[in-house]
């Protein structure tokens, strides 16, 4: 190997080392160099950027933005489970050598073809280069949520449609305001929970990040929802299995399944 290879010094990997630091899930590293003292540092939901050298434990390249001349930027939480691990005990302008053990990497399923063979383990070196900061977290209304949950149709000021859609209005918009019609985007905060039970399966609000999409590529209940809804307007929706995913279904939600919302409209694009 060439001397002048900043991991020269640390293939073969010895765990032995003075400076090898080993965490409680096997993942190793040495502090090569620090950036300011009191630095940030990334959360699970925060993206990096990089630069990294990636290795074989014989020294092998197998990738390296430092040969592409570029920094990578991805999800701290969309890595193999090592770098998630890792990225979080470095600070902005630290540079760590991570040995990330197979079990921690690619296990026994690394891309077919690839120069990572099955039970491979693996070495890195990674300088972290910038921090973006996942948008906090919105609030949902949880005294809508306590109120109307389970969800009981009787209640007087629960809205009724032709179709069997129902809701509540929590908060009102400019009644001045514009509706989306046909395929006109619109900006959503939402949080959808199974009526049966009350557990959580998608929430815009927990990302911290509004959705946005056509108005009229959603479930049947959320296109007749959206075009009675105003820029502002926040409210509980409830949507029997029929306006859902109907008999198929969807990932977590199983066929037939009511579900409930609150939909927060923040804004309206429509169609040029």
């Amino acid at each position: 190997m060439d001397p002048n290879d900043p991991l020269a010094t640390y293939i073969p990997w010895d765990p032995d080392r003075a400076d090898v630091q080993t965490t409680e899930s096997g993942l190793q590293y040495v502090v090569v160099g620090e950036g300011d003292e009191g630095g940030d540092m990334p959360g699970p939901r925060d993206r990096v950027s990089v630069m990294y050298d990636g290795r074989l434990t014989d020294g092998t390249v197998f990738d390296s933005s430092y040969a592409r001349g570029s920094t990578s930027t991805f999800g701290v939480d969309q890595v193999i489970s090592g770098w998630t691990e890792g990225l979080q005990l470095m600070s902005l302008g630290d540079e760590f050598i991570f040995f990330i053990p197979t079990e921690l990497g690619y296990g026994d399923s690394p891309r077919p073809g690839g120069v990572i063979k099955p039970g491979d383990d693996l070495i890195f070196r990674v300088e972290l280069r910038q921090i973006v900061k996942a948008p906090e977290p919105r609030p949902t209304d949880d005294e809508a949520w306590a109120k109307y949950t389970p969800w009981n149709s009787d209640l007087p000021e629960i809205v009724k449609t032709g179709s069997g859609l129902e809701y509540v209005v929590l908060a009102s918009g400019d009644e001045t305001g514009t509706s989306p019609e046909g395929s006109d985007r619109v900006v959503v905060y939402y949080e959808g929970r199974f009526d049966q039970g009350g557990g959580v399966f998608d929430s815009a609000y927990k990302r911290g990040e509004p959705a946005m999409f056509p108005a009229n590529r959603v479930i049947p209940g959320w296109v007749e929802a959206l075009q009675l809804m105003q820029p502002g307007d926040r409210w509980l929706v409830h949507v029997p299995g029929d306006l859902a995913y109907g008999p198929n279904g969807n990932g977590p939600i199983p066929p037939n399944a009511a579900l409930n919302f609150e939909v927060e409209l923040m804004d309206v694009v429509p169609v040029q």
